[in-house]
């Protein structure tokens, strides 16, 4: 990044995530934030996966803009909420009206803002004690998977460092593992896929192929939240062992 900043010849916009959303990577905002204040480039982080997870002190932080979504943090899905620093300036995008300061004409949507707020203040009321549950929650699964399935990996940081709420697994493909998905699904377990395989229509994920291109591994992704349970993950590794 310091690379490109240097050697860029007009002003330059930075976006990048807080946390990756299908491995829990997380980016140090703090350094990108720094060397884009070094350069005098805008900084945006998608911050989506982090907002109502991790404390923000918007203060101090060296970012211009964030992004947030109130179904991450068990708010109403359809809202979601720009930062703008007062630092910066810009044009609205939808012109028209003086909702959202000037910045969004139309009609606003009260109930979901109204219903973002209260969650965001749910959720950062009860961060030290609910980030804790989840991630031991997290913890526990990937336990039980190294001592249940054989041959099964992780996909990413898997550090106390990482997203708390996401666990990118990689199983050995089998027969039976190629189905992995539609066998969760209708035993009731909600995951995600995240194959680095790309036959057919399923070109898998992009994220997963960059880094372990490996057609002999099937990823997928685990979600946690404070609703979740140590019984719940027993159930899905019972599941897992059938499958495998």
């Amino acid at each position: 990044l310091e690379q490109i900043l240097a050697g860029a010849t007009e002003k330059c916009f930075v976006t990048l995530m807080h946390a990756n959303n299908e491995i829990g990577n997380i980016t140090n905002i703090n350094t990108v934030g720094d060397i884009c204040k070094k350069y005098n480039a805008i900084f945006h982080s998608d911050t989506v996966q982090t907002v109502g997870h991790f404390p923000f002190n918007l203060r101090e932080l060296p970012v211009h803009f964030i992004t947030g979504a109130a179904h991450k943090f068990h708010g109403p899905k359809g809202v979601g909420m720009l930062y703008i620093n007062e630092n910066i300036k810009i044009n609205p995008f939808i012109k028209g009206g003086a909702q959202e300061r000037n910045m969004r004409a139309g009609t606003e949507n009260v109930y979901g803002i109204v219903g973002f707020a209260k969650a965001l203040e749910i959720a950062t009321a009860n961060y030290s004690t609910q980030s804790q549950y989840i991630r031991s929650l997290k913890l526990y699964m990937m336990e039980q998977l190294q001592q249940h399935i054989n041959g099964v990996s992780f996909n990413g940081d898997t550090s106390v460092e990482s997203l708390y709420t996401v666990l990118n697994v990689s199983f050995p493909k089998t027969e039976k593992s190629e189905m992995l998905l539609f066998n969760l699904d209708i035993h009731n377990i909600c995951a995600s896929g995240g194959s680095a395989c790309t036959s057919g229509t399923d070109q898998g994920s992009h994220v997963i192929r960059a880094f372990n291109n490996n057609p002999n591994r099937v990823a997928v992704r685990f979600s946690f939240s404070r609703h979740n349970t140590k019984e719940e993950i027993d159930e899905v590794l019972k599941q897992l062992q059938q499958f495998i």
